[in-house]
């Protein structure tokens, strides 16, 4: 003979397991975003530092090439 209580019992233990289910497909898309973060962030730290390096050599006069004789620095060579 079943009882209410019996019953209630199933339930709640069916209830329980779909709740796993539940929070573990949770946790797998939480972790796949946490891991596309991290893939753009290191493609955005690459560039950044593309940047600075552009910028360094563009804007540091130690590393600019020296003049010519002919040339002064209000003529500077042609653009290539």
């Amino acid at each position: 003979m079943k009882t209410p209580l019996s019953n209630s019992r199933r339930l709640r233990r069916s209830q329980g397991g779909s709740a796993v289910v539940v929070m573990l497909a949770l946790l797998t898309v939480m972790i796949m975003l946490i891991a596309a973060n991290v893939a753009t962030l290191n493609r955005l730290n690459r560039e950044v530092k593309g940047l600075e390096k552009r910028q360094v050599q563009r804007l540091d006069p130690s590393l600019k090439p020296a003049l010519h004789p002919w040339q002064t620095a209000t003529n500077p060579p042609a653009a290539q």
